[in-house]
Order: structure tokens, then C-alpha cells, then sequence
């Protein structure tokens, strides 16, 4: 396409072919297309008589040419050279469509993402380091490592032009990118191509079209990100949303109607975008928001919160075999694959090998679901057997009550729930919320226990709290003193108890979502 587009003038092509154009490729198949794909282009445009083959394509990991050393440099000696000539290049311009991909579906893949202890360090020393984020998982999604590598290539001058996820645009896991993108660059354009299809409802059909069709449910930008010496200014943020209800075909004509970043300066386009203390560019948040007691907070052990405790919802990251809607079948598919992780147990005791366990374990998907507990209990030959006291009537999604069989051994996190609901007995209430980026704010109240996913990745504020987790006894109310003491101080009256601001919590986010759903 750069051959295509004209932006080289015809007598300096040839030149720019040999010396100066630079591609690569791991994957061997695509490695020949994209050699032929450039060549036949070349020759095409210049119509030379003699076959100029391209000189500067490598079958390569880009990001692990500059972890280490060629390990296949006497099997393909050509190659090999090219690495060594590409980084020893002061290259400028790095453009691309990078993977996206934060990590595999399923343990069961047996597909982890390829480890880069340098690149990852350094995502930890800037994307990382400044993310108020708890999770930073969502920073080593290749596309990310694949901003990070591109920035420290082309060093103190050049530019970057990437079509990707456009999650980071937005993202709360993000702001430390963000951060970093904004100190690092002198300007930076951003065309917001939408067609996030993880949405629902209306704004599902807001999103519009996948940019990729059917490859694709993520959000897609077009990001130009220039780093100029000579700037007066870093940080010169430029944002431009391609707008609403679009088809795919649509929003690809907008693109080539455009053309360019001076296409839409043309049509007055880009919006100027100045962050907030917090790194947000979209959506930023209303600092009045922080006038209010917190409901709660893990973060700060010395804040003041209206909740001495929450939790998310129940995580067994198997849910295929956790929840069903018949009891006895739940019961039977649970003692089937425990008795198959038992007998994987005795297998791995009997082998003399040194062999890791994921080269060990049968994956097959219709007798168990991996993941990283269940693996290293295994190394540690411990065993689970079925017990169906461990059966119990959850909230699965929305006004749907499934069974499920809870436990520390096959889910993969129980997080506090043992505290809200320790027994099928306890008396509880739990006001489950989340704030989701793609389901939007949504609330719901529930007397069991309540699913991660039950309206988005839900936190859930209990009633009561139990001491002893085991056997239900000890109950204490999960507002905190301090919250009570906040209200009644308020009010100036001591009739408030904590039951009455538990309710009055859960009618003020209910209040909310309704007044959002009228707007």
C-alpha cells in the first residue's frame, strides 16, 4: 500500500525498495505472500525487465529479534542478516495492524502468550507504574507491547501509525497509558472508528459496523502519533469519533474520503482534547464526585467507607461445569471431572519424566477445564472429592437462578463470598452494581449468592458479614460504624440504624438507573 499510494516519488523508488522499506513477518506462509505481495507491486509500478527480489522482509517475532539472539541464524543465514542489518537502522516510521490478544481463552488452549522479559519490563516501568489500575493484566495485550516497542524504536523522532483495539482510548486500566502517551509524543490523532460489539441494546447499534467484519467485536481507531523534537509542546491531543449508526461500508467509505489527518483538519474535525488530573480524555469525570462517602474501598486501608466489606461476584472460570440448572446433572458433571483430575493426579505421581505439566495433562475439554490452581495443585498431588453440601442456588444472570457447586478447588475464586453466603442457610442480602465500560451502570438487590458476570463484573455490598465463614455464626452488620455515625451526624438524629442506610443505598443507585434510562 506505501508502494501504492504515491507518497514516494517515482525516482526515488527503487532506491526506498532496496535500502529503505522494511517489513516482517512470523507466521512462514505469510512470510512468502506478503515477499510476493511487495514484489509483484514493485514491479508493477516500475516495470523493470530484470526481477528485483525485496531485501528487507524477515520471517521474524518483532519483538523478540531484540530480546535475543538469532536462534536459527545458521539454518536460514540470509535471514538472519537482515535481522542484523534492520536493528542496526535508525528506522523513524513504524506503521501496522497489530494482534490483539491480553491472554488465552481458556487454559485448556495450552496457548499462553509468548513471555518478553525486557519489553514487559519496560511496560512495567512506564504503563504500569502509573496506573492507578489494580489489575494491569490488560497492559500486555500485544497491541499494547506493540505501542511500548514502537515508541522506544523509533527513540527521541518519528512516527507511529497503528490501527488497533481502541480500548485504551477509554479504558480505566488504561489512564497510565495514557499518561505515558501523552508525555512521550508531541501530537497525537486519533480517528475512532467504533464498532464495539461487547455492547448490548441501542448502544450496540450506536457502535455500528465491525471494521473487520466478523474478525472483530473490539472498538478500532486509526492512531497517528508523532514525536517531533522541535515541538514547543508534547502531549497535543487530537480526537476525532467517526459518529453513530454506521454500517461497515459507511464508515470505510468515511475513511477513504478522508484520506489523510489534514482530510478531516479540512472538514474542522478534530477535537482538541486537554486531560484531566486522572488522565481521562473521554468522559471526564465530575471531580464533585469525590465530595461523597465512598461506598467502599480496598485500595486506601485508612479511607472512610459506608461498607466495611464488599466482594465480587463468585468466579469459577468453569462455568460449564459449575452451574447448570438441574441439580443431578450439576452433581454428576462436577464427580466426573473431579474423578478426572484424580486420576491425572495418580498419573503424574507415576511418572518418572521431568516433563512440565501443561506438556503432561490431557486438555481435553470434555473432561475438565484447566486453569493456573487447579495445574499447580495438581504438581502438588492434591486430590477433591464431591461433596454435595457444596451445592448452592445462585443468581446466575438477571432473574435467574441457576445451581452451583462452590468451592475453593474447582473455582477459581471464591473471593469474599464465603463471608456474605458461608452456608446454603445464611440470611443475606447482597446490592450487586457495576459500572461497566460496554453494559453501562446497572443494579440489582439478590439473596444468594451472586454470579461475577451477573450484570457485568458485578461488586457486590452486603447486609451482613459472618465471622466465621464455615459455620454462619457471628453476624455482624456490613455497614461500618463510621457510616452510621456519618448519617446520623447528618441528619441530626441517632434513629438511623444501619439496616435503614443499606436500603437507602440500594434506592439511590436504583433511582439512578432509571433516571438513565429515561435519558
Amino acid at each position: 500500500r506505501l508502494l501504492q499510494s504515491g507518497l514516494i516519488p517515482s525516482d526515488k523508488l527503487t532506491y526506498k525498495f532496496k535500502n529503505e522499506i522494511h517489513a516482517n513477518e512470523i507466521v512462514l506462509l505469510a512470510y512468502y505472500i506478503a515477499a510476493i505481495n511487495i514484489e509483484a507491486v514493485y514491479h508493477g509500478i516500475t516495470e523493470e525487465s530484470e526481477y528485483t527480489p525485496f531485501e528487507g522482509i524477515c520471517l521474524t517475532d518483532t519483538f523478540e529479534m531484540y530480546e535475543k539472539d538469532d536462534l536459527v541464524s545458521e539454518v536460514l543465514v540470509d535471514n538472519s542478516e537482515r535481522r542484523k542489518r534492520q536493528k542496526a537502522l535508525d528506522i523513524r516510521v513504524i506503521i501496522g495492524n497489530p494482534p490483539y490478544s491480553s491472554g488465552q481463552e481458556s487454559a485448556n488452549d495450552n496457548n499462553q502468550n509468548v513471555k518478553y522479559p525486557m519489553l514487559d519490563k519496560r511496560i512495567a516501568e512506564t504503563y504500569a507504574a502509573s496506573t492507578t489500575a489494580t489489575n494491569k493484566n490488560a497492559l500486555y495485550d500485544s497491541y499494547i507491547r506493540a505501542i511500548r516497542w514502537a515508541s522506544d524504536r523509533i527513540g527521541e523522532q518519528g512516527v507511529i501509525g497503528f490501527v488497533t483495539n481502541g480500548g485504551y482510548i477509554d479504558s480505566n486500566s488504561a489512564d497510565g497509558l495514557r499518561k505515558c502517551l501523552a508525555e512521550e509524543f508531541s501530537s497525537l490523532y486519533f480517528f475512532h472508528l467504533r464498532g464495539n460489539q461487547r455492547t448490548s441494546g441501542e448502544k450496540s447499534r450506536q457502535e455500528g459496523g465491525k471494521i473487520f467484519g466478523s474478525g472483530s467485536r473490539a472498538p478500532i481507531v486509526i492512531a497517528i502519533l508523532v514525536k517531533n523534537p522541535a515541538a514547543t509542546q508534547s502531549g497535543q491531543i487530537y480526537f476525532h469519533d467517526i459518529g453513530d449508526y454506521l454500517t461497515r461500508e459507511e464508515k470505510l467509505e468515511k475513511i477513504s474520503d478522508f484520506g489523510s489527518i489534514d482530510g478531516i483538519e479540512k472538514t474542522h474535525g478534530w477535537q482538541k482534547i486537554t486531560p484531566d488530573a486522572y488522565n481521562d480524555w473521554l468522559n471526564q469525570r465530575d471531580d464533585s464526585f469525590y465530595d461523597f462517602i465512598e461506598i467502599g474501598n480496598k485500595k486506601d486501608k485508612d479511607s472512610k467507607s459506608l461498607f466495611s466489606n464488599y466482594s465480587r461476584g463468585l468466579e469459577t472460570n468453569r462455568d460449564a461445569w459449575c452451574y447448570n440448572y438441574s441439580k443431578e446433572e450439576l452433581s454428576q458433571n462436577i464427580d466426573k471431572t473431579l474423578r478426572f483430575y484424580n486420576s491425572e493426579v495418580d498419573r503424574f505421581r507415576k511418572s518418572l519424566t521431568d516433563i512440565s505439566v501443561d506438556n503432561f495433562i490431557d486438555f481435553d475439554a470434555k473432561k475438565i477445564s484447566w486453569n493456573r490452581g487447579l495445574k499447580s495443585d495438581l504438581v502438588k498431588g492434591k486430590k477433591y472429592h464431591f461433596d454435595k453440601e457444596k451445592i448452592r442456588v445462585c443468581l446466575y444472570r438477571p432473574f435467574s437462578k441457576s445451581w452451583v457447586y462452590m468451592d475453593s478447588g474447582i473455582n477459581a475464586y471464591l473471593n469474599q463470598i464465603p463471608k456474605i453466603f458461608p452456608t446454603k442457610d445464611a440470611d443475606d442480602l447482597v446490592i450487586c452494581l457495576t459500572l461497566s465500560g460496554t453494559k453501562g451502570f446497572s443494579v440489582l438487590i439478590t439473596d444468594v449468592i451472586p454470579d461475577l458476570h451477573l450484570i457485568g463484573d458485578a461488586q457486590c455490598f452486603p447486609l451482613y458479614l459472618y465471622c466465621d465463614g464455615n459455620s454462619g455464626e457471628s453476624k455482624k452488620d456490613a455497614i461500618s460504624d463510621f457510616g452510621l455515625d456519618y448519617f446520623n451526624d447528618f441528619y441530626a438524629t441517632n434513629i438511623i440504624s444501619k439496616e435503614d442506610i443499606f436500603y437507602y443505598v440500594y434506592v439511590v443507585l436504583i433511582s439512578f438507573t432509571l433516571c438513565h434510562c429515561r435519558c
